[in-house]
């Protein structure tokens, strides 16, 4: 009887961490979504830069949910200034399975080499050759790089990516 307790309960407990870690549903033709929850922004005279660190979450071969750490910087020219401070994430939905591939093998990708839309009209249209579609976060006139180099510190030690699944 305890037994049967503890697989009922465990069997509980992964299904809520699941529904907690991951509450939307993929778009249809998605291949994973990549989440920031919060960037640290700052900016030096004319540069505006951010960073943070993202989940990209996809499906594997046994349908089950995969999240990897994914490093994100962003960053665009602007107005005069100097500040730091915390701003929100973005949020990316990857649409090709070129680029669901690059960020597992854990490529370094530059926004200026693959295209990103911003328009929802894209996205309903399934139009082809759209590598992600940028649901918030990220302007049109930004540049951002995916799989960037994690902080100095990681040089000495590798690069390790850690992959969990449910």
């Amino acid at each position: 009887m305890m037994r049967l307790r503890l697989v009922l309960l465990s069997l509980f407990c992964s299904t809520a961490w699941g529904e907690i870690s991951m509450p939307h549903d993929f778009p249809s033709g998605a291949k994973g979504i990549l989440s920031v929850e919060k960037m640290t922004e700052g900016q030096f005279f004319w540069l505006r830069g951010r960073v943070g660190e993202g989940r990209y979450t996809r499906f594997d071969e046994l349908g089950r949910h995969c999240s990897y750490e994914i490093p994100v910087v962003a960053g665009a020219m602007a107005d005069a200034g100097f500040s730091v401070n915390t701003v929100s994430g973005m949020f990316v939905i990857v649409m090709s399975q070129r680029l669901n591939d690059a960020l597992l093998a854990g490529e370094r990708i530059s926004s200026t080499n693959w295209r990103f839309s911003v328009s929802s009209n894209e996205l309903s249209s399934s139009k082809q050759g759209i590598d992600g579609y940028i649901v918030e976060g990220a302007s049109p006139d930004e540049y951002f790089i995916l799989n960037s180099k994690r902080r100095w510190i990681s040089w000495l030690g590798g690069d390790k990516r850690s992959e969990t699944c449910w």
